[in-house]
């Protein structure tokens, strides 16, 4: 028998890690630099000095000792350091940046060897190409004739021309190939700008022309300091008023806080750091000396984002404008954040005046206002009690039980620790409720079932049925401030949204279509839906998970839902390969296997989503989603037979059905009983 080949990760892998790692983190971490000018210096770990002869680079991302000559990137300096092998080091940065290492085989085909190739010169062809632009457009804003305009918005917003060069502002001048022309108009040149999403091509007449035109552009730095997207402000009263590149294989705006890059540079060592929403909002604040805000490019404060905050600070300040979309923006910020709410982590909340955004506020009152303002912004806390009592009578015992119907699932999805078991005290104090009878609230946390309605015909069953949140609906108004469930982050692996958001056409794993449009337009947002979801992902990840169920439970197979039928097609596919290889198939082999199947695209993105939990008993999570949707099934039937006694006139079909309601119910309360001993 043949020696196993060796694996070996693959290049694309390393360039994205070295990419998200900033090389003066790694070494800062275990030798303390020294700012000096550019770059950063300290004595030398590898040999004895008194004087400092070690450099970083930030901007090449490059250490090099001039006494000893020791030289390379983040991964050679662990490895140097610390005495680790290349894929020892490679998995401690991946770990830090938490990104999973691939392995691919060793013996490559010349096509996959020069697939990997071209990737990687595309990618070093975009970072060179944005580069270009970017000195492209900064040249314009001090060179073309129409950049009196543009200098005048920018005047008029208080910039000086110095923060303008710290932030590398420039100016896309009207036209339709400015920048094609100056960086080249060969087809090479033009599918590049095109893939960095820096022109367009217009599919009816396939004519190439700049994304960006008559716009102020701000450069988008990733954490090394490379351009890997711009923003553009409209001048005049063109829609949109902000523009972001499209994203592409380097720059996906979920991830990017726009800012950060600058902030760090200005101040190494942050304490906290400000959330806004605009470019113009940072870029003001630091022309008043206020140099730790960022920006969100155009979207909500993401989990990344908060991931790469927390990594760097352990207090985050969201400020946003005192409006409609404001408050909306700081409620979804409160819900992102409940999940990274540890011990000795902060998040505080200031809504702005109303009409007043960073950018003016600092301009009219000037920045020691702001700064006392942000001092007394309103803590993770009190801010989520402020919401979710929004229009509640305390001394109402009805709104009482609803705030602690809807603010017990929130705080236990909290990490363990003494901020969750203050909030619970805290929760007490406002209802009058005991923990033991919170702590009922959230024991079995199905999503919102159907409410039990009192029909003539059923009435007589309605007093056997144990009514709790199994069957009662949660209300789902169009509540801005205070919706009970966060609606598009993921808690955790065992997180899933609200019933209503579930698919609702009838679709089962026999039937040969998959929505692929009901799906696409599902998951604009990469958040698990549902618990057949929940479950796909975490079989997905972890196939062994699936060995517990060589019985698919009948109740999979009955469910009415198009995810289901893919769970059930999931666990036959690890039945097949078990058989075949007579163990469990590794993740890659699995998901490998799958890629033809219709539900491909989805189940891809479910299993590429990273869990908030650091460690996590899948088993259980597992057995939860199955679970989970053993009460839909449970639903399901009583939705059908509640169905039949509505509109059935023969006694013997309501009698049988009568029998088959008290049967299911029954079921509810054993299925009840058997999660609660586990």
């Amino acid at each position: 028998m043949s020696a196993q080949q060796p694996q070996r990760i693959p290049q694309d892998f390393i360039d994205t890690l070295l990419d998200r790692t900033d090389i003066v983190d790694v070494v800062d971490s275990r030798v303390k630099l020294k700012r000096s000018g550019r770059n950063y210096t300290a004595c030398c770990p590898f040999h004895k000095e008194k004087t400092p002869s070690f450099s970083v680079a930030p901007d090449k991302q490059f250490y090099y000792c001039f006494g000893c000559g020791a030289g390379g990137n983040a991964i050679g300096f662990l490895m140097e350091l610390e005495h680790l092998s290349f894929p020892e080091a490679v998995e401690e940065l991946a770990r830090k940046a938490g990104m999973d290492v691939p392995k691919q085989e060793q013996n490559l085909s010349p096509a996959a060897i020069a697939a990997q190739q071209a990737k990687a010169q595309a990618r070093n062809q975009a970072y060179d190409l944005l580069e270009q632009a970017n000195l492209y457009y900064q040249k314009q804003l001090r060179q073309h004739p129409q950049r009196k305009q543009a200098v005048s918005y920018l005047q008029e917003r208080g910039l000086s021309g110095q923060i303008a060069q710290r932030f590398g502002i420039g100016f896309a001048p009207s036209g339709w190939q400015n920048l094609l022309d100056e960086l080249g108009t060969s087809d090479t040149t033009q599918s590049a700008l095109i893939n960095s999403g820096m022109a367009i091509k217009k599919p009816d007449s396939q004519r190439v022309y700049d994304f960006f035109r008559e716009r102020i552009i701000f450069p988008i730095r990733n954490s090394k300091g490379k351009v890997i997207a711009f923003g553009g402000r409209v001048l005049g009263d063109a829609k949109p008023k902000y523009l972001n590149s499209p994203e592409s294989a380097i720059f996906h705006k979920e991830k990017e806080l726009y800012g950060l890059y600058e902030a760090r540079q200005q101040q190494r060592d942050l304490k906290r750091l400000l959330v806004v929403e605009g470019y113009m909002d940072v870029v003001a604040l630091a022309q008043h000396n206020i140099h730790y805000a960022v920006a969100t490019l155009g979207t909500a404060t993401s989990h990344h984002h908060l991931e790469r905050i927390y990594k760097m600070v352990s207090e985050v300040i969201f400020c946003f404008d005192g409006d409609a979309a404001g408050i909306k923006a700081a409620v979804r910020a409160m819900h992102t954040s409940v999940p990274f709410m540890s011990d000795g982590r902060q998040a505080r909340f200031l809504l702005l005046p109303q009409g007043e955004d960073p950018d003016t506020m600092v301009r009219k009152e000037g920045a020691e206002a702001l700064t006392n303002l942000i001092a007394n912004a309103t803590p993770f806390s009190e801010f989520l009690f402020q919401q979710f009592s929004q229009d509640l009578d305390i001394h109402n015992l009805e709104h009482r039980a609803k705030l602690a119907t809807d603010m017990m699932p929130v705080i236990q999805s909290m990490p363990k620790g003494l901020m969750r078991s203050m909030m619970i005290s805290k929760l007490e104090d406002y209802t009058g409720l005991n923990q033991d009878t919170l702590a009922q609230l959230t024991a079995v946390n199905d999503p919102p079932a159907i409410t039990a309605k009192a029909d003539t015909a059923l009435s007589d069953h309605h007093e056997q049925a144990t009514i709790n949140t199994d069957f009662v609906d949660t209300p789902t108004g169009d509540a801005p401030y205070a919706p009970p469930i966060p609606p598009d982050y993921v808690q955790a692996d065992n997180y899933w949204q609200a019933k209503e958001s579930w698919p609702t056409q009838p679709t089962t794993h026999h039937q040969q279509g998959y929505q692929k449009n009901h799906h696409i337009q599902q998951r604009q947002k990469a958040s698990v839906q549902n618990p057949a979801q929940g479950a796909i992902r975490l079989i997905l990840r972890h196939p062994t998970l699936a060995q517990n169920y060589a019985q698919i439970p009948d109740h999979l197979r009955q469910l009415r839902m198009a995810d289901a039928g893919v769970l059930v097609r999931l666990l036959e596919i690890c039945q097949q390969i078990q058989t075949q290889l007579q163990r469990a198939p590794k993740a890659a082999e699995l998901q490998s296997e799958c890629t033809t199947l219709e539900a491909w695209p989805m189940m891809r993105e479910l299993a590429a989503m990273e869990s908030l939990t650091v460690a996590s008993d899948h088993t259980s999570q597992l057995q939860e989603a199955i679970d989970k949707l053993h009460h839909h099934y449970f639903d399901q039937r009583f939705d059908d037979l509640s169905q039949i006694l509505r509109n059935s006139s023969g006694e013997e079909q309501i009698n049988t059905a009568k029998k088959q309601l008290k049967s299911l119910l029954s079921e509810k309360e054993t299925l009840q009983k058997m999660q609660k001993s586990r």
